[in-house]
């Protein structure tokens, strides 16, 4: 399980441990990049992956499409505590089997047996793991793939409108390090200027939305 909410973590083994006695629960953790690193493990790596959908640093649509676009052997489970409307649709397209909430019980574990089993959970659109693999293997190339774990985490960070200095501070590193990310995201953008690279890391240039830097 990968979630950036401690009390969301615990709460969610407890459920897992009395509910699913029979799951062995391999790890959790609060960071998207070291989920990463856990599902390209052999020897860490799940059946299944629950993934917030609302991550900081590293967002849950970014950590499913780069394990799903890298292979099928994970299925991944989309949780979030807002409706499922809000993520459903892009889940979907970042390569998750299914989506649940985090407020129902009932529907964690409907949605977690229904993944673990090989099928897909929570409306039309998703695929199985095999499915969504093929898709994203086979797809060109977005701006999501074009960076590094830590650029991705920077731009994330650039997005909500932070500084130089929170954003060492949140991946601990020296403003350095975050300038040489945003130079370096910047040239495998396409683009010139910071603002350029929100709009298209973002999609913001293609729906018009604007951002106050």
């Amino acid at each position: 399980m990968v979630d950036n909410d401690e009390m969301s973590l615990w709460s969610l083994e407890r459920i897992i441990r009395e509910r699913i006695p029979q799951a062995t629960l391999l790890w959790t953790t609060r960071d998207g990049s070291q989920a990463l690193s856990y599902a390209s493990n052999p020897d860490m790596q799940p059946d299944v992956m629950m993934v917030d959908m609302s991550m900081e640093v590293l967002s849950g649509l970014t950590v499913c499409r780069r394990i799903r676009r890298a292979g099928d052997e994970v299925s991944l489970l989309a949780i979030t505590s807002f409706a499922l409307a809000v993520y459903a649709a892009d889940a979907s397209r970042a390569g998750a089997q299914g989506i649940a909430t985090k407020n129902d019980e009932e529907d964690l574990i409907a949605g977690l047996t229904a993944v673990a089993d090989g099928g897909v959970y929570g409306g039309d659109g998703f695929e199985t793991a095999p499915m969504a693999h093929f898709r994203l293997e086979n797809a060109p190339a977005t701006v999501q793939d074009m960076l590094t774990t830590r650029e991705a985490q920077t731009m994330d960070l650039l997005a909500e409108g932070l500084d130089d200095e929170t954003i060492a501070q949140r991946l601990n590193v020296s403003r350095d390090t975050v300038r040489k990310h945003v130079q370096t995201s910047m040239h495998k953008l396409g683009v010139n200027t910071r603002w350029q690279a929100l709009l298209r890391w973002t999609g913001s240039e293609k729906n018009g939305r604007r951002y106050a830097l």
